[in-house]
């Protein structure tokens, strides 16, 4: 016997009524629970739909798909994570940090015109802090909309949207490093304190363009390849 497109859609309810909200991740549990119900029904033809999707999910244990969803998320954010790494650091090698090197040098220069260099440095790191904020609420504002056109949510990007809590906790660096180097938090920094505190500042410049610009449109791209349903999902 071989599924029909009622029962893949049954399928589809029945990962969702377990808890599975990404579509992405109903597609592969669906696609295993179909071939292990095809199978059972080799065995044993007389068992109806049911019988076979019941006995096809005790498989996965007296804990569901929960195991199944957790292994997915932390392949993704795994996915998402060595992808972001491996992009920011190509701005430490020729000829891309160039860009980095000049962007320091354009900061250190532009604070040594001022006498509130304390005061601006720590003005700008708080405004890059704010801007992963600012972009993580638009991105749920757009998943928000899209949901209610499509019904579907896809796991990717729930990562993409909370992959600013990585920025927002890594940003505290620069932030006690520059109270570490000027203890008093006088207005005055010396060279070497405004050196590297121009380089920590646009190490994050980098970092949120990284973030916001260029991991989005990548991830995007690979989940289309894998899902060109996605492709279209992006455009409602």
């Amino acid at each position: 016997m071989k599924l029909t497109p009622e029962h893949i859609d049954q399928l589809y309810k029945f990962t969702r009524t377990h808890y599975v909200e990404w579509y992405d991740l109903q597609t592969e549990l669906v696609d295993h629970l179909a071939n292990d119900i095809e199978d059972i029904w080799e065995k044993d033809p007389n068992l109806n739909f049911d019988q076979a999707k019941n006995m096809a999910f005790k498989k996965f244990g007296i804990f569901g798909f929960h195991d199944v969803i957790k292994d997915k998320s932390n392949a993704v954010s795994k996915r998402y994570r060595k992808l972001l790494w491996q992009i920011f650091k190509d701005y430490f090698k020729p000829p891309k940090i160039i860009i980095t090197l000049l962007i320091t040098i354009i900061i250190f220069s532009l604070l040594n015109l001022t006498a509130y260099k304390t005061t601006i440095l720590i003005t700008a790191f708080w405004i890059i802090f704010i801007i992963p904020i600012v972009f993580g609420f638009r991105y749920k504002l757009e998943l928000n909309k899209r949901y209610k056109e499509t019904r579907k949510k896809w796991m990717i990007d729930e990562i993409i949207k909370q992959s600013g809590l990585l920025f927002l906790i890594s940003i505290q660096i620069p932030i006690q490093l520059l109270r570490y180097i000027n203890p008093k938090n006088t207005l005055e920094l010396n060279s070497i304190e405004l050196l590297i505190a121009s380089f920590f500042l646009s190490l994050f410049i980098i970092f949120v363009y990284i973030l916001t610009k260029v991991i989005p449109p990548k991830l995007k791209e690979e989940m289309s390849k894998l899902y060109p349903e996605y492709k279209l999902y992006r455009k409602a």
